[in-house]
């Protein structure tokens, strides 16, 4: 469903991946999202997970960007030269800003991680996406704002994404 349509009042789930493109300026979407989470017109959440997988990326993108690694492989680069890491600060600053968003913040449990099993072995989640839908369903929360197509596999959610990447 496009995400312009989530109806007021609505708590959700926000993947990752939102956050990036709103923070890296790559969606209009997800700007008038974080827009009216920002009124409070909808009551956004993230798990610890998705606040470290936020972080993680942009620490990638940055690196890239910076022409400090290369676009492939980013990861294995930055694991045989950690020294990198240390010039790294712009993912910092995004994560600033994006603790500056007016999200609620869940973590997950021991039972998320058992239901999240659960959740991998009928929907062929990954296991980050099973144990954040976990948390999420733990506190009543159905409507997950991802750009994750993975999602609409699970058919007791309702999945909200941008159009416009």
């Amino acid at each position: 469903m496009d995400i312009k349509n989530l109806p007021s009042t609505t708590k959700c789930l926000v993947d990752a991946n939102i956050i990036i493109y709103h923070l890296n300026k790559l969606s209009t979407d997800c700007r008038i999202f974080f827009e009216r989470v920002a009124r409070r017109e909808i009551t956004a959440y993230v798990t610890t997970t998705i606040v470290a997988e936020t972080l993680h990326r942009n620490m990638l993108s940055e690196a890239v960007t910076k022409g400090l690694a290369p676009a492939t492989r980013t990861l294995n680069y930055l694991k045989t030269n950690p020294a990198i890491i240390t010039h790294l600060t712009d993912y910092i600053t995004s994560a600033e800003r994006m603790l500056l968003l007016p999200l609620k913040i869940l973590e997950s449990n021991v039972s998320d991680i058992s239901a999240g099993h659960a959740l991998r072995s009928m929907h062929g989640l990954f296991t980050n996406d099973s144990i954040n839908l976990a948390c999420a369903q733990r506190f009543g929360i159905v409507d997950i704002v991802s750009h994750d197509s993975d999602f609409a596999r699970v058919p007791s959610i309702n999945l909200w994404s941008p159009t416009d990447i």
